[in-house]
């Protein structure tokens, strides 16, 4: 059977990835010292473009179970061309906050669709699919945030340049190569056609939302390493030159620990889910870390330790979210699977800063490992308990 090949998917989130992470890491920077507004107001518009992209990933995902993704994708990728093309001209205030935000919507509907299709490739392993996607996004970032390294000095109109290049390319690919075969999509349909009788099994769901509260506390206290932890380092008097480093180890540890994955089909257990509590404890460990750090190297340790958990749970949870979800419904749960890790990199700084500001730097660490711990021991728990009466809908996820 013909279907979309993994190839052309990966190519089109390379370039997305690219073009979207040579845009926002200057926002902040931007915002206060060319634009002279505070960082409250970069941290609203920070805020708001997180909203927009759960509303982008939500809708994207409902209307991926309905419509063909083709056009879908297609639209959403002119969608935020558009955005990036004005901003070229006019960037300032207030077109710039505004179109940055109408920029998180097209993110959030593009990685949904992204994720959404993936579901679609049958020829191989789910994991595989959704490590390699997750992958190539990291490299996406690394590839973007070095970008604006080299380009950025005081104005943001050749990053957006770039951008609306890259995304002519990303329309391109997509026209040529993103079409499901009509034999595929009357398959398709005839698999939507006998599961529409038969809702979410409650089993199911359950295993599939713990996932989800999850992902949204997870981000809340990964979002400290792009809000609080500059500022802890600040403190402790290591420059923040070497702040910026972690995220290149960061970007590396990822390539390192998903490239293994890769070349195992995504499989380091042959259980997922124990794949995912594996990553977890990593993750959580990292807060641990962060919570006694005053050299640097500690700092680079906890890093290592957050990457290698990130890299080994989070690409498995839209596997199994996939596999868990009926054949007319994976486009909906894609789409949720990309919004509440959003919802969580929303909430994060706000979190984060109203605990320092009434504790402590350390006591939001230790917060971060005793949460994420509790978070580790209950969907332990839940899973344990209910996923052998779980039903599955993809062969690929045994």
């Amino acid at each position: 059977m013909r279907e979309l090949k993994l190839k052309w998917l990966l190519l089109g989130v390379l370039i997305d990835s690219i073009a979207m992470s040579s845009v926002w890491p200057l926002t902040t920077i931007y915002m206060n010292q060319e634009l002279g507004h505070s960082l409250v107001a970069a941290g609203v518009v920070l805020f708001l473009n997180s909203v927009a992209s759960i509303l982008g990933s939500f809708v994207a995902g409902k209307l991926y179970d309905k419509y063909d993704s083709y056009y879908l994708i297609l639209g959403g990728i002119v969608f935020t061309w558009i955005s990036f093309f004005t901003l070229i001209f006019f960037n300032g205030w207030p077109t710039y906050p505004i179109f940055l935000v109408l920029i998180g919507f097209g993110t959030g509907w593009i990685v949904a669709l992204n994720n959404s299709m993936g579901t679609s490739i049958k020829s191989k392993d789910g994991r595989y699919v959704f490590n390699m996607l997750y992958f190539v996004q990291n490299l996406g970032v690394m590839l973007g945030t070095a970008i604006v390294g080299i380009l950025f000095k005081h104005s943001v109109a050749p990053l957006f340049t770039i951008a609306t290049v890259m995304f002519t390319v990303f329309f391109v690919v997509a026209f040529f190569t993103y079409r499901i075969p009509k034999e595929d999509q009357s398959v398709q349909s005839v698999q939507q056609t006998q599961d529409i009788q038969s809702k979410m099994p409650k089993v199911n769901f359950t295993i599939i939302m713990s996932f989800f509260v999850s992902l949204v506390i997870m981000w809340i206290f990964y979002q400290q390493w792009n809000s609080t932890v500059s500022i802890y380092m600040l403190k402790l008097h290591i420059p923040l030159r070497l702040y910026s480093f972690l995220w290149t180890v960061n970007g590396l540890f990822i390539l390192i620990v998903q490239g293994l994955l890769s070349s195992r089909d995504g499989r380091l257990l042959k259980d997922p889910y124990h794949q995912v509590y594996l990553g977890i404890a990593f993750f959580m460990a990292s807060f641990g870390i962060l919570a006694v750090a005053h050299q640097y190297y500690h700092f680079v340790i906890a890093m290592i330790v957050l990457t290698v958990g990130e890299a080994i749970a989070f690409p498995s949870i839209p596997a199994i979210v996939n596999s868990l979800s009926p054949y007319d419904q994976k486009g909906k749960y894609q789409g949720l699977a990309s919004a509440f890790p959003s919802a969580g990199r929303a909430m994060g700084p706000l979190v984060g800063s109203m605990i320092i500001e009434s504790t402590s730097f350390v006591f939001l660490y230790s917060l971060g490992l005793f949460t994420i711990l509790v978070v580790l021991v209950v969907i332990a728990l839940i899973i344990e308990s209910t996923k052998r009466k779980a039903t599955l809908y993809d062969n690929n996820q045994e």
